[in-house]
């Protein structure tokens, strides 16, 4: 590998000829590696750059995620000087077909975690969960069997999260495009898991909802059907916020075809909003998900596939475990889903309000949370501080969690996320010069460059490379970059890892719809301590920025 430049690409791939033509166009040389003329050569690419996915490119040892970061990097006039600068060459010449076959291993983390079943939980607060879910699925979702490990992870998501947003969306939207944006959000995600379930959930009328959404999509769609050029806009709109791509055309676009709308009796902003709550929710499933690499149930599975095509893929299918564990006399009692609502509520309550109980908690009110739907704020806020702030219940410290959030917004291109989680960051570790640094240089340590080494330990660096894998799309987990996790973290503490990526894919999206501001506070840090809000620059610094990045 001689050349500065170097490509992994393969034949046909839309994506990989808008990557080669933007390095004529700028002209660049590069080295082309076809992924697809050796079982080497697609080893290297994933054991290389940690992502399934091509293009993928390196300015000498950096590694360049994508076409779309090309185009971007060209754009910011940052292309031509960052290879230009690149000096250390790939050696690879010395690594074996075996050691590189095994490094780009796709490890499943189901293999590595026990279960923990909770469908005859003794905790009384756990009980409305079983009840709620024999009601809406009929059985105990197997992804459960994994953040059970958590239980106040568990509790707070359903009770304080899911509920609410899927209801809300539901609500506004109605069933069948609540699902359609459901699918599209995992569909442009990866995760075939969380695909599945919204394909099936309903039977045939949810199996159905990919071919409706495409049909849609090409002035197609059926008389009669839910999904027409209007809800096909909102599922447009659902997987744009998954990777971070909404569009003012694309919001334009939802606007225009307003009038058009087939099922919702809401107007269009409610309905923007219903698809940013269901886009949340399912930026915490598909997240963990995807991280744990959770079975999917095998009724559901084979009824997904055989209608509609989708396969189980990394995820496998629990053929040991039928649709029935549930099917036996659930515990009457204990709190309902209403009283564990207002349990949460009342916490917030307690202290003022959410926008009280944020400042207490966090120190500001972050925007995103500003524009969380009213009437859930305040088991919103409950949810994210008890999830990311220091609890008893956790033993990730609170300033590690939100430079885990920090990494993957940075991996995902979320300029105002990657931002005000720096600020609480520095926050949470005590706000001295040394938390500076650990935010400026967290993406670094999560991939490994030398800048990041010595401010974290090797069980800190672990995590935040779990968080930038978490901000892949699709999401897998080589066994190069996973490794140092299973090694530094017991299996319930990955389980802990896991749920924190899911927040930050939970507000990620939900941020991508509602368009946050900076706050002044952030705002000021940043200007302070000489840190940018580019996740760019971030993730592809200059050498003049490599030591200090200036705003």
């Amino acid at each position: 590998m001689a050349d500065k430049l170097q490509l992994f690409t393969k034949p046909d791939c839309r994506y990989c000829v808008a990557a080669k033509e933007t390095l004529s166009r700028v002209g660049l040389g590069f080295g082309e590696h076809d992924v697809s003329a050796s079982l080497r050569t697609a080893n290297l690419s994933v054991y290389l750059s940690g992502v399934s996915t091509v293009p993928q490119a390196f300015a000498g040892e950096m590694h360049i995620n994508g076409s779309k970061d090309l185009v971007a990097l060209d754009a910011a006039g940052r292309l031509v000087p960052l290879v230009a600068a690149a000096t250390a060459l790939i050696d690879t010449d010395h690594l074996s077909d075996d050691a590189i076959a095994y490094g780009a291993e796709d490890i499943v983390l189901k293999d590595y975690i026990p279960e923990s079943d909770g469908t005859r939980s003794d905790d009384p607060e756990q009980w409305a969960i079983l009840r709620f879910y024999k009601d809406f699925f009929g059985f105990w979702p197997n992804c459960f069997y994994f953040q059970h490990h958590w239980p106040e992870s568990y509790k707070l998501f359903v009770y304080a999260h899911n509920v609410g947003a899927i209801g809300m969306g539901q609500k506004i939207l109605g069933e069948p495009v609540m699902m359609a944006t459901g699918f599209s959000t995992s569909e442009a995600s990866g995760c075939n898991y969380c695909q599945v379930h919204m394909t099936s959930a309903a039977g045939e009328k949810s199996l159905g909802i990919p071919k409706l959404i495409e049909a849609a999509r090409q002035g197609q769609a059926p008389e009669g059907s839910p999904i027409g050029p209007f809800e096909a806009a909102l599922a447009d709109l659902a997987a744009a916020a998954t990777t971070n791509m909404v569009s003012d055309e694309l919001l334009a676009r939802v606007r225009a075809n307003a009038s058009r709308k087939r099922i919702s009796q809401e107007d269009v902003e409610a309905n923007i909003t219903g698809t940013a709550m269901i886009a949340s929710a399912f930026g915490f499933l598909n997240t963990f998900n995807d991280l744990t690499g959770v079975d999917i149930e095998a009724h559901w599975a084979r009824q997904s596939e055989q209608s509609a095509g989708i396969e189980a893929g990394r995820h496998g299918v629990s053929e040991d475990r039928t649709a029935t564990n549930l099917d036996h006399d659930l515990p009457e009692g204990g709190p309902s889903v209403e009283a564990m609502v207002a349990n949460y509520e009342a916490i917030v309550e307690e202290a003022g309000g959410a926008d009280a109980y944020a400042r207490q908690e966090l120190g500001l009110l972050p925007d995103w949370m500003r524009l969380w739907p009213e009437h859930l704020r305040a088991r919103h806020a409950v949810f994210y501080a008890e999830m990311m702030q220091d609890r008893p219940h956790s033993p990730v410290p609170s300033e590690l969690k939100h430079l885990m959030v920090r990494v993957a917004a940075i991996a995902r291109g979320h300029d105002y996320l990657a931002a005000v989680e720096g600020l609480l960051a520095h926050r949470a570790a005590g706000g001295d010069q040394r938390a500076v640094e650990r935010v400026r240089h967290c993406f670094d340590a999560a991939k490994s460059r030398h800048e990041g080494q010595a401010l974290f330990t090797e069980k800190e660096r672990a995590a935040l490379t779990v968080a930038w894998l978490s901000g892949q799309a699709p999401i897998t987990t080589p066994r190069r970059f996973i490794q140092p996790a299973i090694d530094q973290w017991t299996p319930v503490e990955l389980i802990h890892l896991f749920t924190v990526c899911g927040v930050a894919g939970l507000v990620q999206r939900f941020s991508a719809i509602a368009r946050p501001k900076i706050e002044s506070q952030t705002r000021d840090f940043l200007e302070q301590n000489e840190l940018t809000a580019d996740t760019l620059a971030l993730r592809y610094p200059l050498p003049e920025e490599r030591h200090r990045t200036a705003t």
